[in-house]
């Protein structure tokens, strides 16, 4: 099942919640669903999540997600978003193959700060840095490119 991004979102903010990782900022709430993204298009074949990440300064962006969570600056969320028609959503708590998958992801980079995980999607060969900043990184790229 493919979700929305503000449902893998608020499935990272419900782990952090539960402590299963810390200062989940802004940044480091987008690199945790661009490493998800990653993964997931690499293991699964099909997107985790609907949209698509840009190129920005300081690493791959999902604008949706960025605008929904900006006002906490470099501040840990501490609230669940919603979607553009002010809903709830989330990834259903019965979808044990989803909530397992973030659950690796976690472990895997959440003791990371937003800093570390940027300066890890800039590495050569990455999806970020097949292109120029301002552009979309594509599924291909992401699919091929180093995590």
């Amino acid at each position: 099942m493919r979700y929305s991004a503000i449902a893998i979102a608020n499935a990272f903010i419900e782990q952090s919640n539960n402590g299963k990782t810390n200062n989940l900022t802004p940044m480091k709430l987008q690199k945790l669903m661009f490493f998800a993204q990653s993964w997931y298009l690499k293991s699964n074949h099909s997107a985790l999540f609907d949209g698509y990440f840009e190129r920005w300064q300081y690493g791959p962006v999902l604008p949706e997600i960025y605008h929904e969570f900006k006002s906490f600056g470099a501040k840990s969320i501490n609230e669940f978003g919603s979607s553009m028609w002010s809903e709830y959503q989330t990834v259903d708590s019965n979808d044990y193959q989803v909530t397992e998958f973030l659950e690796q992801i976690i472990n895997a980079y959440g003791d990371y700060s937003g800093t570390q995980l940027s300066w890890m999607t800039h590495q050569p060969e990455t999806a970020w840095s097949k292109g120029k900043v301002g552009t979309l990184i594509n599924f291909q790229e992401m699919t091929e490119g180093k995590v």
